[in-house]
């Protein structure tokens, strides 16, 4: 009996073995689909289309014909890709389904051109019946008092339009994730299409929603804490026992943790013991950060006064001093290169940071800093200073970020030459500046290095003396506003304004050289020197302005890959490709505002070549400056790191 049970089952593998087994014409498929050597991509021939063009649909797919410009390119979209069949197969069908055709079928295949060197490829469409919204619909035993928020949700679907399947799926993630915000997580939300109305085209779009019960949370244990206080990870929490449940809570609170600084990771999750589903317990686990630490970093970076700058810099650190606040040492060094190579900049400074002042979640830090005697980086004489600041910060929204502070600083000017001016000149000795200080930042870019979308927005306010006393009193605003977005499919237009204004007031009449505005190089006005634009002295060196306005465009694209067909050279530029640009620059700087005119401006245009390492953009520019009454014309090279804006 045994044996003729293992003999059926042998017949049986074997007879289905023998099925699986492809046919000739599949086995020569898959041999072409396997060489080294991607197969090209000749055509693209769609079948069974009637509402929608083909040009439309093979614009939607990731495969593209070979041609001229995109073999320079080395498109590896233009070739047989094993990816491919499954991307333009869901490509087309989210086309599709959004567009009514909520049955439509979508096949792609491959077919080899003969002599076997080549693509095409095969789209078949069945496009079945286009539906329209005649109307959306909530219904179910919910809580009333989320209707207002539900309701809004269905008002996307207008009477006419084409009823949008994904949109559909994405409304009812939306409608649980409203249920599980108040309360009901373990509510359930479905979709359906009534198509029985007078027109074979019409639909309802009808969402049920089956809530459950009302959920509060429960007790919260905290697992992994010993080097900081177990109050560390739960004060990051925002929500407590008895609240109703609410998923923003437990993401917010996760998200907290780790902005806190003493963990490496933290998880929040439910407790597997919890009996009472209805009030679930959680628990925190958490990895913590070493209380003491010694970082040492160093790398080229973007500065204000030169074209490119390397800093290096050591921090010593302790995270749980007198519990969990942090105390930390640095010592800063900045090094310019180029026509001027020397050391432009370094401090020692000490922090103490209480991260939760007066039980808020409101971090103060304490700093005192400490610059040794070095040559200004703007001015022809050498600076000493020593300040003590107290700051604080706060991350508004995701995007919207603000800090703000008091600073003490002395500061002693020497060895400023008889040539300059005697505003400046007086300066000499030391100079007590107290300040407070509001910078607002908003940044919605989707990428720091290589923005296509979004925007970046700051504006910066210091008060000098006044009613804090010292030896000045003026008034230095700064702000600027950059804009980024595709222009053309693979173009970036990047476009920034930015603006500076500093008066004095009181019994001062001028504005200290080292509070001025400096414009000209690699980040504001290409085609000139570092800061030499604006008002200058008898000898040429700059004064620096009171008044400075900065326009900027610039169109950025990836360059034509022309070395990539070279092997080896190919997988480095795929890896690590080349970007380049054209820019126009406009801009100056001004000793007050009424002489902010079109004609007083400098003008430069030119291009240049981004090498897009790992630590950001390497750039090199080439700009020159229009010839106008007021300048010369002139040309520069400039070499740095990061995009100007």
């Amino acid at each position: 009996m045994v044996l003729r049970i293992l003999t059926c089952l042998f017949v049986l593998c074997a007879a289905s073995a023998f099925s699986a087994q492809p046919t000739a014409e599949q086995r020569d498929l898959q041999k072409w689909l396997r060489k080294k050597e991607k197969p090209i991509i000749r055509e693209i021939v769609v079948s069974g289309n009637k509402a929608i063009k083909t040009s439309e649909i093979t614009k939607r797919m990731y495969s593209r014909t070979r041609t001229f410009f995109r073999s320079l390119q080395s498109d590896r979209r233009t070739r047989v890709q094993k990816e491919s069949l499954n991307r333009d197969t869901l490509e087309l069908q989210f086309l599709y389904l959004s567009r009514g055709f909520i049955n439509a079928s979508i096949s792609v295949a491959y077919e080899p051109i003969e002599p076997d060197s080549s693509a095409r490829v095969k789209v078949a469409i069945t496009e079945g019946t286009h539906f329209r919204v005649t109307g959306a619909f909530i219904s179910g035993d919910y809580d009333q008092t989320l209707s207002k928020k539900l309701n809004k949700l269905i008002e996307r679907f207008k009477v006419g339009e084409d009823v949008n399947l994904p949109l559909v799926r994405q409304t009812a993630f939306e409608m649980k994730t409203i249920m599980a915000n108040n309360g009901y997580p373990y509510a359930a939300v479905t979709h359906q299409f009534d198509t029985a109305g007078g027109s074979a085209s019409a639909c309802k779009v009808i969402f049920r929603i089956v809530p459950d019960s009302l959920v509060r949370f429960g007790e919260v244990a905290v697992e992994g804490s010993k080097l900081f206080p177990e109050k560390a990870a739960r004060r990051e929490l925002t929500f407590k026992k008895g609240d109703i449940y609410r998923r923003d809570a437990l993401i917010e609170s996760q998200s907290r943790l780790f902005e806190a600084g003493y963990f490496s990771s933290a998880q929040l999750n439910q407790n597997t013991a919890t009996v009472d589903r209805l009030n679930p317990d959680l628990v925190v686990r958490v990895r913590e950060r070493k209380a003491g630490y010694a970082t040492i970093r160093t790398g080229a970076g973007q500065s204000e006064v030169r074209d490119l700058q390397w800093d290096l810099s050591a921090i010593v650190g302790k995270r749980n001093f007198f519990g969990t606040r942090r105390l930390t040492f640095q010592a800063g060094y900045s090094f310019s290169f180029g026509q001027d190579s020397r050391l432009i900049d370094h401090l020692y400074k000490l922090s103490f940071t209480e991260p939760w002042f007066l039980g808020f979640r409101q971090p103060l830090t304490l700093s005192g800093e400490y610059k040794p005697q070095l040559q200004s980086t703007v001015q022809d004489y050498d600076i000493e200073s020593w300040s003590v600041s107290l700051s604080t910060s706060r991350k508004i929204t995701k995007e919207l970020s603000a800090s703000g502070g008091l600073v003490y600083r002395a500061v002693e000017i020497s060895g400023a030459p008889k040539e300059l001016e005697v505003d400046i000149r007086r300066e000499l000795g030391v100079s007590v500046r107290r300040n407070m200080y509001v910078d607002v930042r908003r940044d919605s870019r989707d990428d720091l290095f290589v923005p296509r979308r979004g925007s970046y927005a700051m504006m910066t306010a210091n008060y000098y003396g006044g009613f804090l006393g010292g030896d000045e009193n003026f008034v230095k605003i700064e702000g600027s506003w950059s804009s980024y977005q595709v222009v053309w499919p693979g173009w970036i237009s990047a476009t920034r304004l930015k603006g500076g204004w500093a008066r004095p007031f009181g019994e001062s009449s001028v504005v200290p050289s080292l509070n001025r505005l400096y414009l000209g190089g690699a980040n504001s006005v290409r085609g000139f020197q570092e800061n030499s634009l604006g008002p200058l002295a008898a000898d040429g060196s700059a004064l620096g302005a009171e008044v400075a306005v900065v326009f900027n465009q610039e169109f950025r694209w990836r360059t034509v890959q022309i070395l990539q067909p070279i092997p080896f050279i190919k997988e480095l530029f795929r890896n690590i490709p080349l970007w380049q640009s054209v820019f126009v620059d406009v801009g100056n700087g001004f000793g007050s505002r009424h002489e902010v005119k079109l004609p007083n401006m400098a003008v430069s245009f030119g291009t240049g070549i981004q090498f897009l390492s790992p630590a950001g953009p390497i750039r090199v520019d080439y700009a020159r400056v229009v010839k106008t009454e007021r300048f010369g014309y002139d040309a520069r090279w400039h070499f740095t790191i990061l995009y100007a804006f």
